[in-house]
């Protein structure tokens, strides 16, 4: 499987709009789309530095107390913090695939629309050193 790069670091937190003030007043980043995934029960930022390669997504479950929201869920279990990683990739379909015959616990089997329009697959963190891995194909 070859990746093009790292697109984002997702962050579970608490409160989105905290966060934000944080990331754009402490650290100078930018706020460069948000989004509400009223499919996953979240709500979505991402911010970007001055070179604007690799985002920072912060993630807010809308109702923290729904423990089938897996980020709910991670925030009572481990507190806010690094979430998971996600890397682009030019063919997610072919990317699962390809992990999967390599023996790869996947998450998604078949990729599902994501933040900002992108087909997205997580894959488990068995299989990625306790790490969860996003695979992001941009959109055309």
């Amino acid at each position: 499987m070859e990746t093009q790069n790292i697109d984002h670091i997702g962050i579970a937190v608490e409160n989105i709009e905290e966060a934000i003030k944080f990331y754009t007043e402490k650290l100078g980043m930018k706020v460069v789309h948000r989004e509400v995934l009223e499919d996953r029960g979240l709500k979505v930022a991402f911010l970007t530095g001055k070179e604007g390669e690799t985002a920072i997504e912060l993630l807010e479950p809308i109702n923290h107390e729904d423990m089938n929201n897996t980020v709910a869920k991670f925030i009572k279990n481990r507190g806010q913090g690094l979430h998971h990683l996600a890397i682009k990739v030019e063919n997610i379909e072919s990317s699962l695939k390809e992990l999967e015959s390599q023996g790869i616990q996947l998450v998604d089997k078949k990729p599902r629309p994501g933040a900002r329009g992108h087909l997205v697959a997580f894959v488990h963190p068995k299989s990625v050193m306790g790490v969860l891995l996003e695979l992001v194909q941009p959109r055309e």
